[in-house]
């Protein structure tokens, strides 16, 4: 199998996968929000939001692990694998004890002489907290063997433990329309659980397939603790800026607009997180290959990899969200039945922010292969936890909730230069050729599309409007990425997959069948004359 069809393959395999987690998530989440209320579930969203973010923390962090054994594994060397896996895993070990540290600790104070909630709510608000501490802790133990799944590609297991672990998730929304006690405290026991069970199915997979690798061998040698500590120290600091981003927002909003826009805010960042991992699809599945061809010397596969990783990334996230932007509060509605002030323009700020930020989806991967990520992880996180206080001074002068999402785009598109800049000092990135080529197609297909939102002020609101509209903003989008945002030999490979070609072969067949019918008829219509 080639590279550029294994990726290909394992993009689709994710690509399902997130179809299936997405559509199985906003059926629970409209349960989980008509069981508790918008009171209690927006004390969840920002008390227990560390579950929510682990997710990000997972993909970010499994990146150390997968770094370095993809760098080993373009290098063939099997002893240095099983050398790295172990000195991830110990240091994931340790990162574990700190988080509980610190949680009790600094997490404790907060909750018990900061957080706006309503009086009594203080002690439901600590259970949850230490239930969500507890999920943290399996998700990050569990983070050295995904890394290894993700170093090896095998995406099949990743994507089919993922979908598994929708089930408890499942069972837990269905229990709580039941339960008739503190449905708050057993949803955080509940989502604690759900949490346990795939990174449990992690461990239990990889020590049976890759049992050479995980046997234990403990690392005496210190400069080997230092190089992935010092790396995914770093990526920690990256990890930490997503996670204080996210969860100060919502600390933000509770300071100057209370739990019920912690609603609003927290379904809106929901919609985000999914429409952001179909995006990732295509970005975890081409991570390997770019570090393995950097290890291997190929710079100019490297260079290649990561140019198509961003555009495919930005068109794969258009998919869904051109039809979400479209109809956002439709959706919403349909979705939630009774939609939390301030949600749509959330949704759609947050949507666009995450279309700009896959603009350079493929180029921190790159940074990250060369190992020299100090300045883009101290550059980068300074610059996206710079929305915090930002926002917080334009609060306090009276702007409207949303103003912080807009600060989030600005703070967006200054880490896309940030990253540019950097790649042209590290490896002499062609960023004329990145800007020229790739970047230009991106802004052709989105002028293509922008006449659509003028499109649906024409028409009425309503279940037919969003199947037609959503219908016809997907199709109008191929036709336009398939026009002017691929190259030829792009256009060559789509026509070279066996179902298009079967597709075009069968047009041809068709109109060849049609011109021999009106041949046909007009000769014997000449002759009757």
């Amino acid at each position: 199998m080639s590279d550029n069809f294994r990726i290909l393959k394992n993009s689709g395999i994710l690509y399902i996968r997130l179809l299936i987690t997405s559509i199985a998530s906003l059926f629970i989440s409209r349960i989980v929000l008509q069981s508790l209320g918008a009171e209690d579930f927006g004390l969840y969203s920002v008390v227990g939001g560390i579950v929510i973010m682990l997710n990000i923390l997972n993909v970010t962090m499994v990146s150390t692990s997968f770094r370095y054994i993809a760098f080993e594994l373009g290098q063939e060397n099997q002893k240095s694998i099983n050398e790295v896996f172990n000195t991830s895993l110990l240091i994931h070990a340790c990162l574990a004890l700190v988080v509980v540290l610190f949680a009790e600790t600094a997490g404790s104070f907060y909750i018990h002489h900061y957080l706006n909630v309503p009086k009594g709510s203080i002690d439901d608000a600590m259970f949850v907290f230490r239930f969500s501490v507890l999920a943290a802790v399996f998700s990050i133990f569990s983070i050295p063997f995904q890394g290894l799944l993700t170093a090896h590609e095998n995406f099949s297991t990743l994507a089919s433990i993922e979908v598994i672990s929708v089930l408890p998730r499942l069972i837990a929304a269905i229990i709580l329309i039941y339960y008739l006690g503190n449905r708050l405290r057993l949803y955080s026991v509940l989502m604690a659980g759900a949490t346990a069970i795939p990174a449990i199915m992690y461990i239990l997979y990889c020590r049976k397939k890759y049992a050479a690798t995980v046997r234990w061998n403990l690392q005496r040698d210190i400069n080997k603790y230092k190089g992935m500590i010092g790396f995914s120290g770093w990526i920690m600091l990256g990890a930490g800026a997503n996670i204080g981003q996210t969860q100060g927002t919502a600390l933000i909003i509770n300071s100057f607009f209370g739990t019920i826009l912690n609603t609003s805010y927290g379904i809106a960042n929901q919609v985000n997180c999914l429409i952001i991992m179909f995006a990732r699809s295509l970005g975890q599945a081409a991570i390997p290959q770019i570090t393995k061809s950097y290890s291997s010397n190929n710079l100019n596969r490297t260079f290649q990899l990561a140019c198509y990783t961003c555009k495919y990334s930005f068109f794969l996230m258009m998919l869904p969200a051109l039809p979400i932007l479209l109809e956002t509060d439709f959706i919403l509605k349909l979705w939630l039945g009774t939609v939390p002030q301030y949600t749509g323009i959330f949704c759609k700020l947050l949507v666009v922010n995450a279309l700009l930020a896959n603009i350079s989806s493929g180029l921190p991967p790159v940074i990250h292969a060369t190992g020299k990520i100090k300045v883009f992880q101290i550059l980068g996180s300074a610059t996206s936890l710079l929305s915090l206080p930002v926002s917080y001074i334009l609060f306090k002068f009276g702007y409207p909730p949303f103003t912080i999402f807009a600060v989030y785009i600005v703070t967006t598109l200054m880490n896309f230069v940030i990253c540019l800049v950097l790649l042209k000092k590290l490896i002499n990135f062609n960023v004329k050729n990145f800007m020229g080529v790739f970047y230009l197609k991106i802004l052709y297909v989105s002028a293509c599309v922008s006449p659509l939102f003028l499109i649906q002020n024409l028409f009425q609101d309503g279940l037919a409007r969003f199947i037609l509209l959503s219908a016809f903003s997907i199709i109008w989008f191929l036709i336009a990425m398939y026009l002017v945002g691929l190259e030829k030999k792009e256009k060559e490979l789509i026509g070279a997959i066996p179902l298009v070609k079967l597709y075009v072969n069968y047009i041809l067949w068709f109109n060849s069948i049609k011109r021999k019918i009106k041949y046909f008829f007009k000769k014997r219509l000449f002759r009757i004359q």
